[in-house]
């Protein structure tokens, strides 16, 4: 994580979702990189947490897949669209009950025992990494990561859960 969701990681990460800020994302993307460097060994692939389909024709955009790409880059890495999101509200307006159940996701199948780092622009509860890790693991993963540009401190919090939410 680089900060804080109300701090000045969450203002970047409100201006890419909500202006269509894009300024900052080679600059996110070698700082994710470097947090993914710290933590360990290089992955196979880079992937994001996907919107879903419908909200990211409404933007135009899919800011995680940004994200993911310039971390990728910096890591010199390759990046793949390994997720696939069910129709769904956003979590942003469900409920912590309803957070906490996560969204529906499905991998791509992967080369077994592949290590992964997903990357997300903000963890709340956790339970979207948690979710694609568990999906990322069930197409053949052996090693799945995560790193983030924003974390919320409050209300269900920024809690590492299976092993994501770094």
């Amino acid at each position: 994580m680089l900060g804080p969701y109300d701090g000045p990681a969450g203002v970047l990460v409100r201006g890419l979702k909500f202006a269509n800020h894009r300024a900052p994302v080679h600059a996110l993307g070698a700082a994710l990189a470097a947090v993914g460097r710290r933590e360990g060994d290089l992955p196979d692939l880079v992937t994001w947490v996907p919107s879903t389909v419908e909200r990211r024709n409404r933007r135009g955009v899919e800011h995680a897949a940004l994200l993911a790409r310039a971390t990728g880059r910096a890591l010199g890495v390759p990046v793949r669209r390994l997720l696939l999101r069910a129709p769904g509200p956003p979590q942003s307006t469900r409920s912590l009950h309803q957070r906490r159940r996560g969204p529906t996701m499905r991998s791509r199948r992967l080369a077994p025992g592949a290590a992964i780092v997903i990357v997300d622009d903000v963890v709340t509860t956790g339970t979207s990494l948690a979710t694609a890790a568990a999906a990322l693991r069930a197409a053949g993963a052996s090693r799945v990561s995560a790193i983030v540009v924003a974390a919320t401190t409050g209300g269900g919090g920024a809690r590492p859960r299976d092993g994501v939410g770094r």
